[in-house]
């Protein structure tokens, strides 16, 4: 026992700052504000920057379509692959679809804008599943708020500053139509430098968290194994209690880029995109702040969180279907240096507060009932399908030339049908812990029994975590 305690302190004095669980998660950020960030740069102007949005809806329905049918699949796989070499993968495929944007913009051909779409969706699964394994796998318990709110905000990040070159190249259009051509080149530019960021992250056996917990990767020895596994964790109540939000946490994405491009010109388009993702970014970061403050139990905090998430969002609804229903019977076209510009610029200014505080929420909700990268890796595989399984319906809505009024009542509706079974989780599933949880039921033994107590040099007990998924499990 007391050669364990000398490793582990000597092990603890080694620790890098390249290996640290939070290292890898601003790789991972930063992975998060070259692509899917300027992703929604491109998106948050409306219809793609350009002047259909019929194309832009085709195209997202696409991307989101790939999306909700793929990413159990790279959840499973992502456990072979690893989360790096999964991040890695996810990083090619977002540059051909702004580059697609700007040949229907300038010659009217679209065949570059349906495979971009394909090559993003496919990119997004790999990513989207890498990133949320590493930032709840990764991190200690007490800061998976913080891992959350940096992948989150780094993301509204990049899509900020693709609304600030846009608002730079095109502040003098005070009129509707397409975003300017260097636009389209600064944002592919920023697409392509994903690739860099996600070769620093560290391979989970290699991570060196401060409590002296190892992030062990398992896998189960073979596929059919780990579907058995994916469909366990489906038909848990928890996981169920959270779908209805899952799935409403990006229908409402496609609103809220036609809201933008309908009623409002180029330059107050990219405007409102601007304070959109940077009112998000502050909203994110202080949000993980609180969920991770440890001065209130985690249950506690939980609850806290329940009640911000409901009382914005909720709000910017209902503030957004009678805005939306004036604007049926009057629609504007809106410019910044109008006095009507005020009230539509704070509902798209609240709507950029109140999501990533859902998206935020759900990932720390999520990474609070486990400690497993490898069930981390499924539960956002599982998120990715149902929120975008939301997405697709979202935008074939909106490409379908669906009444915007009822566009926005959907979005209403289906926040307000997820709330009960949100406050069910989050006031009676949230625990002070999850280390040696296995929500599977399978390899629970071997993760109790390797669960045992350390002492670290300061005195403090520090346990090897090895939550294992799957029999005769295999360390990668």
């Amino acid at each position: 026992m007391s050669s364990g305690r000398n490793e582990l302190h000597l092990q603890q004095q080694r620790q890098s700052w390249y290996r640290s669980p939070l290292f890898s998660v601003v790789m991972v950020a930063c992975t998060a504000f070259t692509c899917p960030g300027i992703f929604g740069a491109l998106n948050g102007m409306g219809a793609g920057g350009g002047a259909s949005a019929g194309t832009s809806n085709a195209a997202n329905a696409i991307v989101f379509g790939i999306l909700a049918i793929v990413s159990p699949f790279v959840g499973i796989f992502c456990n072979y692959l690893t989360p790096k070499w999964t991040l890695l993968i996810g990083t090619f495929g977002y540059a051909p679809y702004a580059a697609g944007f700007y040949v229907v913009d300038h010659y009217g051909e679209s065949w570059l804008l349906l495979f971009g779409a394909v090559t993003c969706g496919l990119s997004a699964c790999f990513l989207w599943v890498a990133s949320g394994s590493i930032i709840m796998g990764y991190p200690e318990e007490n800061r998976k708020g913080l891992a959350a709110s940096l992948k989150f905000s780094f993301q509204n990040l990049g899509a900020s500053i693709g609304g600030i070159i846009s608002l730079a190249l095109n502040a003098e259009k005070a009129y509707r139509g397409s975003i300017s051509e260097a636009t389209y080149v600064a944002l592919m530019t920023i697409m392509c430098l994903g690739f860099p960021f996600a070769l620093n992250v560290s391979p989970a056996r290699k991570v060196q968290r401060r409590d002296g917990r190892s992030v062990v990767l398992t896998k189960a020895p073979t596929l059919k194994k780990t579907f058995s596994i994916l469909w366990t964790l489906i038909r848990t109540p928890t996981v169920i209690g959270l779908m209805p939000f899952m799935i409403y946490a990006q229908w409402f994405l496609s609103y809220q880029w036609q809201f933008n491009f309908a009623y409002f010109t180029v330059r107050s388009r990219a405007l409102n995109s601007m304070m959109f993702y940077l009112g998000g970014l502050i909203a994110a970061l202080s949000f993980g702040q609180l969920l991770d403050w440890t001065r209130y139990s985690r249950k506690t905090r939980a609850r806290i969180g329940f009640f911000i998430v409901s009382i914005t969002s909720g709000t910017s609804w209902i503030i957004g279907q009678a805005v939306q229903h004036h604007y049926m019977t009057n629609p504007p076209t809106l410019d910044w240096a109008e006095d009507s510009y005020g009230l539509p610029c704070f509902l798209f200014l609240l709507w950029g507060i109140s999501d990533p505080l859902c998206t935020v929420y759900m990932y720390w909700l999520t990474g609070s009932l486990t400690n497993s990268v490898n069930e981390s890796a499924l539960l956002t595989g599982i998120i990715n399908s149902l929120g975008s399984v939301g997405s697709t319906f979202g935008f074939v809505v909106s490409a379908m030339d669906f009444n915007y009024d009822g566009a926005c009542a959907i979005n209403l509706a289906l926040f307000f049908l997820s709330l009960p079974s949100l406050a069910w989780v989050a006031f009676s599933r949230v625990t002070e812990t999850s280390h040696g949880v296995d929500l599977t039921a399978i390899g629970q033994n071997a993760a109790n029994s390797s669960d045992s107590s350390l002492k670290d040099g300061s005195g403090n007990d520090a346990a090897q975590e090895t939550v294992v998924i799957g029999e005769k499990g295999v360390s990668v």
